[in-house]
């Protein structure tokens, strides 16, 4: 199943006998679009890391379209395949599992957070961040193959605060399943990220990740996944033999 987006409205039919998804833009995503660049900007002054926000328009309509899908398919991050594109509609295929939210929220291996950990990575390494890289815009096949949908906000851009976004979005929309649950997430997901960057992790991706998970993760698991991180990156520094400090 494919969650709610607010920006869109998306649905499943069928083409050439081929099932696709539909997404096609909502009158308010001009205006939700605009409160996420303002957030962005807002959050990047606030922790004193100032970042141009991500363009919209026709910057958005390009990074969904076939030529950046091409870009991320030669670094190694799979993406579904794209039937056409306009400024407010898009058609790609069909993924039949689902987004990674809801596969992790059912159950399914948490090793599944290792390959977004990995894709994150990928990106990281090419000059580039997702900056929206909340869980949901991953979509998982039903043989555990995971492939980053939803591109429109990509940037070029390696700075500190992108790269926190992109590992504090996705622990974020997770920070609300039950504790046990998200440990072993967050530690798939750092361990894939790790195996690409073997590098230092953005330092602001923890407090980012809090701030954005009260937004996205409403639970009192969120307190819980929070309180559990004292000893945090010393343990991390441990177990995958990479310096966290800030960089």
């Amino acid at each position: 199943m494919y969650f709610v987006n607010w920006q869109r409205e998306i649905f499943v039919t069928t083409m050439n006998g081929k099932k696709v998804v539909v997404k096609r833009n909502k009158l308010s995503k001009n205006l939700h679009d605009y409160l996420l660049v303002i957030s962005y900007s807002i959050l990047s002054i606030l922790l004193a890391h100032p970042s141009a926000p991500p363009e919209l328009g026709n910057k958005m309509t390009l990074n969904e379209g076939f030529e950046m899908r091409e870009k991320l398919q030669l670094i190694g991050i799979p993406t579904p395949s794209l039937k056409s594109i306009s400024n407010t509609l898009l058609v790609e295929d069909f993924i039949a599992g689902g987004n990674l939210f809801q596969a992790l929220s059912n159950g399914r291996n948490s090793s599944l957070a290792s390959s977004a950990g990995i894709i994150t990575g990928r990106l990281h390494r090419s000059g580039y961040s997702f900056i929206d890289n909340k869980s949901q815009n991953y979509l998982v096949t039903f043989s555990n193959k995971v492939l980053r949908t939803d591109l429109a906000f990509i940037q070029e851009k390696e700075s500190i605060f992108a790269r926190s976004m992109d590992i504090g979005s996705f622990l974020g929309s997770l920070l609300g399943l039950d504790s046990e649950k998200y440990k072993a997430i967050e530690d798939a997901f750092y361990a894939g990220y790790f195996s690409e960057v073997k590098s230092r992790v953005p330092y602001l991706s923890i407090i980012l990740r809090n701030i954005l998970g009260f937004v996205l993760s409403v639970s009192s698991n969120w307190v819980k996944n929070i309180l559990q991180d004292s000893d945090k990156l010393m343990s991390y520094r441990r177990k995958f033999g990479f310096s966290v400090k800030s960089s």
